[in-house]
């Protein structure tokens, strides 16, 4: 069988009052005009592939995938595939075609920051910094960042983000293919109803969005449970920050530590009245975890906190490049997996991770977790678990009738039985293909 390669063409902000500029100028009217990357667009067409594989089916041979108006129409062995819709044009890969990955959690407005560029001593030192940096830059001036680093991570195999952002404009006009969180802040519980008020009248112009929760060491009791509640009544995802340093974890239980430093720097009054818990019991106290949580990091969490999280029904999104430049502990995946949790990945933001590359992030989460989990089960977290969760299991997550055409392919020339070993590798090339 011959194969010729397809076509190619030639801080947390929230922590800060965000400074907005009002009209997002004609000329950026759309995402494309922003940054230009190159996509493959066909009005319909065959993909063809050595290899395609997804989680729920594995890994098959010489598959051909039949794409049309953003989707997929119809997949299965290219012979009988092409017999039975002759005279639509095929495009061959020589390798691996899979589905794209979801990023789980991600700050695509920090994208015009670099973590290179904060040098820091610790999580409140690189906060602070960040803060100070963000805080200079106007939207209109990394709106064209932004928007290229979200083409730039979908043009690598990103199919959907969760996005978590204090900007409601700029990230809404990132177009498509993510669930925007638009995140808050308030520490004091009588700032409380007029911080959700204003969040909620900007969030119902946004069908699919929803409102995050900064942190529990940044957002009082009342404002976490009426986001929550808000979310809730929407059917919506609910995203937080949870037991991502040592600092927080102080801070919860006793009201003392680093986050002292970085709350009395930020806010001129504030109030918090130690938890005497973890992080997750804290929460779990005001009945903010069930089946539409998602607690990101989970980093300094212990057996009974894995407990809790578990029971509830919430899932954990690991961003392991970004816990190690900020804390330099490995989130305690293993207590994830003993506990039964829904595991999703996601690349935290360019502030503290190196790219917002999900091939990237999937291959340093299964070097350092090799020996408890399988190639299968850390692209199911990238892939049908993280769809499942957030509910858009149709559209993306696996190659089936009905999702998204956004495929991605990847050079290979090895054996079957190495498919999946190297889908999560880190594999240097891999390309968007099928329509956007």
């Amino acid at each position: 069988m011959k194969y010729c390669e397809g076509a190619k063409a030639g801080l947390e902000i929230s922590l800060y009052p965000a400074r907005h500029d009002s009209v997002f100028p004609e000329r950026y009217s759309s995402l494309e005009d922003i940054c230009p990357l190159f996509y493959i667009r066909q009005v319909k067409s065959i993909l063809r592939g050595r290899y395609a594989a997804d989680v729920s089916r594995g890994v098959r041979d010489d598959v051909g995938i039949l794409v049309e108006d953003g989707q997929i129409v119809d997949i299965g062995r290219f012979e009988d595939l092409s017999r039975e819709r002759q005279g639509v044009a095929v495009l061959e890969y020589d390798g691996i075609l899979f589905p794209s990955l979801i990023n789980a959690h991600t700050h695509l407005e920090l994208s015009s920051i670099r973590r290179e560029k904060i040098r820091h001593s610790d999580f409140v030192d690189w906060v602070i910094k960040l803060v100070d940096t963000r805080t200079s830059m106007l939207s209109f001036d990394v709106r064209p960042d932004c928007a290229r680093a979200k083409r730039e991570a979908e043009s690598k195999g990103t199919g959907y983000f969760v996005n978590v952002g204090n900007d409601f404009q700029l990230n809404r006009s990132l177009g498509d293919d993510q669930l925007f969180e638009f995140e808050q802040i308030g520490i004091n519980e009588s700032s409380a109803d007029k911080i959700f008020e204003r969040a909620a009248e900007v969030a119902m112009k946004d069908n699919d969005g929803a409102l995050a929760i900064h942190a529990p060491y940044s957002v009082s009791p009342r404002l976490m449970k009426m986001l929550k509640s808000f979310n809730s009544k929407r059917g919506r995802v609910t995203s937080l920050h949870l037991a991502e340093t040592a600092d927080e974890v102080e801070f919860v239980a006793t009201g003392r530590g680093r986050m002292v430093d970085l709350l009395n720097y930020r806010v001129p009054k504030w109030e918090f009245h130690p938890a005497g818990v973890s992080p997750v019991e804290y929460v779990h106290s005001l009945g903010l975890l069930d089946e539409k949580t998602l607690c990101v990091h989970c980093v300094f969490v212990d057996d009974e906190d894995a407990r809790i999280i578990s029971k509830s029904g919430s899932a954990v999104t690991v961003c392991l490049r970004s816990n190690l430049e900020l804390s330099g502990e490995l989130p305690p995946v293993d207590k994830f997996l003993k506990a039964g949790i829904r595991l999703l990945i996601g690349t935290d933001s360019t502030a503290s991770a190196p790219d917002l590359d999900m091939f990237a992030e999937v291959g340093a989460f299964y070097s350092k977790f090799r020996n408890i989990m399988s190639p299968i089960s850390v692209l199911s977290a990238a892939t049908s678990d993280a769809a499942i969760f957030l509910g858009i299991e149709n559209r993306y997550g696996s190659l089936s009738p009905g999702a998204s055409s956004k495929v991605v392919y990847l050079p290979f020339d090895g054996k079957k039985e190495e498919v999946l070993e190297y889908l999560v590798s880190n594999p240097e090339n891999k390309m968007t293909v099928g329509e956007s």
